[in-house]
């Protein structure tokens, strides 16, 4: 490899986010070689695009599709006499067939040919196969050349060397230090460097890119995220969760490199939080940033399926009243008129007035299309034909309502040409607090990765930013309310008697015991341990024993509903997707835990 074609002693960069449809190798051929065309009169010496850019980098066990595979190395071939006559090196990836596996590649492009070819040790995806796979000696043929497939360091050429994912550096003098990490979009509680190395206390140069927003949003939404920095220094940065093709460039000198100084690391004892999911220092930031990855997820679905209308079901509570702002933020950001969401409220034998009151407050300042569609008599007349008896308010009582319900959405969104758009979050998912084939089940869930605490807190939040104070009084008045699925039937004052966490226990406990024992993976006891300090004068020990049994017994019993969960975005680090989260058979044992949880000791006499 020869040393990096440069102006004096400059090296230019271009990092390009193209926007992607996955498996359209075509398209995606097309956008590669549009920002080449934009980039030629500027002769970067590096231009450098995600990883599977030609593929996409969602697509599974499309992978393994032969059809593709054939497809994008025709792609490859096509793009190299572009390079022609430039001094640019062209860096981007395409799944590479050999035998029966696939691996993941990296082409780089340079001279008008095909110059090396590289396999990732460790892929993201895992359907494709690790380098460990790969056979000694292996040559992939294109167009009449015979390229060696490279494993070790083949980038580290002079002082450049490419970095794929989480792994720190290798060479940390590198002059330039390419790193290819395909990054979901996520608001953590508190800010955490997604990579393995933090570029501001580098020195030398370093680029970043991940591939986009207009990837697969089925569990993830990808952030796009293009940087370049030298010396500690942010010279250049695309926009995160955009759709359009991001290209930004910066002119480096390495000879200006610096010496940095030494930071130094503290490492600060992390002790259990009560709402371990909020960011505590800067919630509205983390806000912001969870509203914008749900409303990019349903953008890329309703793009995705062509479709400029979305129903979803209005209950005057927590969740459907958050995902209908969500629903408002996609469409103002598509620029789609809000009467296109459909906002159904679908009263039964438990709804009260009160919160058929705050869904209609709500649909009103949104501007949505607003219908009531009472199931009472369908209900009736379905629990009657099935020989339940009258006036037994029972499990298949209440869950005769959700699933009517969830048949009238899925019905209305045929009539519609609409897409349903799901509400329930991650600590009903956590719980299997949802009727399974009923309020279980949407085309799309924009709140799977939002526990109750921190949707209580968003719901607020976003109430004010989308409609100002008045958008918050309301949302503040139905975050306020009790929880309830109000399937029973209503006291003598009109209002539900039916509570959900008289039931359950409280949200805040689950919460905590979710992100510690599943995301901290800490012993029942630690779980226990920790949520008695952080809960004093709050529960009493023998409360918070009490509901750990709960979330243990029904963490595994209702792992069945979780392993059919619809397409919904990550949103934080737990995800409980079957597919790209938590991943448990449906019939795994709690004996274990819950065994854990009997030889718990309680402390004080507090019982």
């Amino acid at each position: 490899m020869q040393n990096e074609t440069r102006t004096g002693s400059t090296l230019r960069l271009a990092v390009v986010v193209p926007e992607v449809r996955v498996a359209d190798v075509a398209f995606n051929s097309a956008q590669i070689q549009n920002a080449l065309a934009s980039l030629k009169t500027i002769h970067p010496d590096w231009v450098i695009f995600p990883r599977l850019c030609l593929t996409g980098a969602s697509c599974g066990d499309l992978f393994r599709q032969k059809l593709l595979q054939t497809a994008a190395l025709q792609a490859l071939l096509d793009l190299a006499p572009l390079t022609a006559g430039t001094p640019s090196k062209v860096l981007l990836g395409l799944p590479l067939a050999v035998g029966e596996e696939v691996f993941e590649g990296l082409a780089l492009l340079s001279g008008g040919q095909v110059e090396t070819l590289m396999v990732v040790s460790w892929p993201d995806s895992p359907a494709l196969s690790p380098s460990v796979r790969l056979p000694k000696r292996s040559r992939l043929k294109l167009a009449g050349l015979s390229l060696p497939l490279k494993t070790k360091h083949p980038f580290l050429f002079e002082q450049t060397e490419i970095l794929l994912g989480h792994q720190p550096p290798g060479a940390p003098g590198a002059e330039l230090l390419i790193n290819l990490i395909n990054l979901p979009a996520l608001a953590p509680a508190e800010d955490s460097l997604q990579t393995a190395f933090n570029p501001a206390a580098r020195q030398g140069i370093t680029v970043i890119c991940s591939a986009g927003a207009s990837e697969s949003t089925t569990d993830q939404v990808f952030s796009g995220k293009a940087e370049i920095w030298q010396n500690g220094r942010c010279l250049a940065a695309a926009p995160e969760l955009t759709f359009e093709i991001q290209i930004i460039q910066a002119v480096c000198d390495p000879e200006a490199n610096i010496t940095m100084p030494q930071l130094e690391v503290v490492k600060e004892d992390q002790q259990p939080v009560r709402f371990p999911f909020i960011n505590s220092k800067e919630p509205e930031k983390q806000f912001a940033r969870l509203l914008e990855i749900q409303s990019a997820g349903l953008m890329k679905r309703l793009l995705h399926t062509h479709q400029s209308k979305v129903i979803l079901g209005v209950s005057g509570g927590a969740d459907s009243s958050h995902a209908l702002l969500v629903c408002c933020r996609t469409f103002d950001r598509l620029g789609l008129e809000r009467k296109d969401i459909l906002a159904i409220q679908m009263p039964g034998p438990g709804s009260s007035h009160s919160s058929r009151e705050r869904a209609t407050s709500l649909a009103d300042l949104a501007g949505v299309t607003q219908r009531t569609i009472p199931i009472g008599p369908a209900v009736s007349v379905h629990l009657q034909d099935i020989g339940h008896p009258a006036g037994l308010h029972d499990v298949t009582f209440e869950n005769a309502q959700a699933r009517e319900r969830t048949q009238i959405l899925m019905d209305l969104a045929n009539q519609q040409n609409a897409l349903v758009v799901g509400t329930g979050d991650l600590s009903e998912i956590a719980l299997g607090w949802s009727t399974f084939n009923g309020d279980h089940m949407s085309m799309y869930n924009v709140n799977c990765g939002l526990p109750k605490t921190l949707l209580l807190r968003l719901l607020v939040w976003a109430g004010g930013f989308l409609f100002g104070q008045a958008g918050e009084a309301i949302a503040q008045k139905i975050a306020q309310a009790p929880i309830s699925p109000e399937l029973l039937p209503l006291d003598d004052t009109g209002e539900t008697s039916q509570k959900t966490e008289e039931v359950l226990g409280p949200y805040e406990l689950h919460d905590f015991f979710l992100f510690y024992a599943i995301s901290r993976q800490m012993s029942p006891d630690e779980v226990f341990r920790h949520a008695v300090e952080c809960f004093p004068g709050d529960y009493t020990p023998a409360e918070v024993l009490v509901t750990l049994k709960t979330f243990y017994r029904r963490f595994f019993s209702q792992q069945f509903k979780r392993s059919a969960s619809p397409d919904g975005p990550q949103l934080l680090e737990v995800s409980l997707s079957p597919r790209a989260g938590w991943r448990m058979p449906s019939d795994a044992s709690s004996a274990l835990w819950l065994e854990a949880v009997e030889k718990i000791h309680m402390p004080g006499k507090n019982l």
